[in-house]
């Protein structure tokens, strides 16, 4: 029982350390307020919300409704909107104290998320009766449906010549060591 204050506790720490370092305490307590919903999501009171477009699609590979480069681009719009934007591993030029930042960001919301999964004893059963497991899969899996959407989608307009369809690269910049 010793080791639940001392968790806390050093949660506390690095979440002041995070907030000092990498200068994003709102992603942070966004990550912690999530992470303090996972009891009322393990008995299922809370549900992960899917988006009606995502609900809605059921075959990822249809070309019915493009007839041409702007339905292509308005879909793709429509799942970028529901996604949110395609997005890119972080460049190269990552300095050490924004990698320490990161990580004292990442250990900070782990501990949050594992002091709050404990407060529920038997988690994995109390999630499978409860529905929460099956409801977070169908999350997930139309979320990944969208995704493959919106990559075929990429491709499909490609084929037809469309312009732009693709995004460009992001930008290299020479790395520096500081």
């Amino acid at each position: 029982m010793r080791t639940r204050p001392l968790g806390l506790f050093l949660a506390a720490i690095a979440l002041g350390l995070t907030a000092c370092s990498s200068g994003r305490t709102a992603d942070t307590r966004r990550g912690v307020t999530d992470a303090a919903y996972s009891p009322l999501r393990d008995v299922n009171l809370i549900r992960p919300e899917i988006p009606l477009l995502l609900r809605n699609l059921q075959y990822p590979y249809s070309t019915v409704t493009l007839t041409d480069c702007a339905a292509v681009a308005r879909e793709i719009g429509a799942l970028d909107a529901v996604l949110g934007p395609e997005s890119y591993q972080a460049g190269p030029d990552r300095n050490v104290w924004d990698r320490s930042g990161d990580f004292v960001e990442e250990q900070a919301i782990e501990a949050a998320q594992d002091t709050a999964q404990d407060l529920i004893p038997f988690r994995s059963w109390v999630r499978r009766i409860s529905g929460a497991n099956r409801a977070e899969r169908e999350a997930l899996r139309a979320v990944a449906n969208g995704q493959q959407r919106r990559t075929f989608l990429r491709g499909y307009g490609a084929s037809l010549g469309c312009p732009n369809i693709i995004p460009p690269p992001p930008a290299t910049t020479p790395s520096r060591n500081r």
